[in-house]
């Protein structure tokens, strides 16, 4: 038994469908639309019937939609417009607050053409367009990414300085030794430490030890200025700046920018030498190859860091891979 169309209930569920409907005959002339569809694009009845798609939406013109139709149309199969793929079509709003780029809903639409054997029924070929709002979970989407984003970044900066953690450090280590030895460039790292860090907290509390670091942090992190330059809190009072496509004269230069900025800083220290805090620095550089891990390069660095200590301390020290 065929229902009647005719029939109060089938008004009655039109109305009720959480969904655009709209029907366009073969000259894409808007035979129906349902009132979910009207309210959304603050339209009446007698906006859009008997009257062309493209005068009642002309931003659709020319668009991914309209090439879209005319295919499904020409060719009977349906279409899909995803919004991850296209940018949101009809202009469809809340149905309460303003109606702006901001507010405009994000939709899912098909395009559902008559089947051949309806077609020679209906004299005609109709299109059934069928708009979804999929705003809900575009924003729930942009949350749970913006969530692992917050994730990642807790779970690789440092909560004290507002740097890269020793964990990114490893991570970027491993990254940029295997892209140096693919690319056969110089990869060069310094660490920096700060001088007798540990008299420095004795004497001036650790609250004002933390704000020191921050501040060192800081400045360290304003001369390694190159997008792939990486400056991570290597560990206690330590700062390690990886500097990828870089020799050995480049880190050297970066190493003795940062001692000399950090000493010209005029941190008040009684117990160091000058009287100001002073940063020591151990610097290398090294042309990766095959069967030479990444603690070659820390090896280096962290045996010239010990030098420039033993030195003194407030100066740069340096091995080269031959050393």
């Amino acid at each position: 038994m065929q229902p009647d169309i005719s029939a109060p209930w089938v008004a009655w569920a039109l109305r009720n469908v959480q969904g655009g409907l709209m029907v366009l005959d073969q000259s894409l002339t808007v035979c129906f639309a349902n009132p979910w569809m009207l309210k959304r694009a603050r339209l009446k009845p007698v906006d859009v019937q008997g009257r062309a798609l493209f005068a009642c939406f002309p931003e659709l013109q020319g668009g991914e939609f309209e090439r879209r139709l005319h295919q499904a149309m020409q060719t009977g199969f349906p279409a899909l417009l995803s919004e991850t793929l296209h940018a949101t079509a009809f202009p469809l709003y809340p149905t309460t607050g303003p109606a702006n780029e901001q507010t405009r809903l994000r939709q899912s639409i098909q395009i559902i053409p008559m089947g051949a054997a309806t077609v020679k029924e209906a004299g005609e070929r109709y299109v059934l367009v069928q708009v979804s709002d999929v705003t809900p979970a575009v924003v729930r989407e942009r949350l749970l990414k913006q969530q692992a984003e917050r994730m990642h970044a807790m779970a690789h900066v440092d909560a004290l300085t507002d740097i890269g953690n020793r964990r990114h450090f490893d991570e970027m280590l491993d990254r940029e030794w295997r892209h140096a030895l693919r690319a056969q460039e110089s990869l060069g790292l310094v660490l920096l430490d700060v001088d007798h860090f540990k008299e420095y907290n004795d004497r001036y509390g650790h609250q004002q030890g933390d704000a020191c670091l921050r501040q060192v942090a800081g400045l360290i992190e304003s001369l390694a200025s190159r997008p792939r330059d990486v400056v991570c809190r290597y560990g206690g009072e330590e700062i390690a700046m990886l500097l990828p496509h870089t020799e050995l004269a480049g880190a050297l230069r970066l190493a003795h920018g940062a001692v000399d900025a950090a000493r010209a800083l005029g941190i008040p220290h009684e117990g160091a030498a000058r009287g100001v805090l002073t940063l020591s620095a151990g610097v290398a550089a090294v042309h990766p190859e095959a069967g030479m891990g990444a603690d070659t390069l820390l090896l280096l660095a962290d045996r010239a860091l010990y030098q420039a200590k033993r030195l003194g301390r407030d100066r740069v020290a340096v091995l080269d891979a031959g050393a």
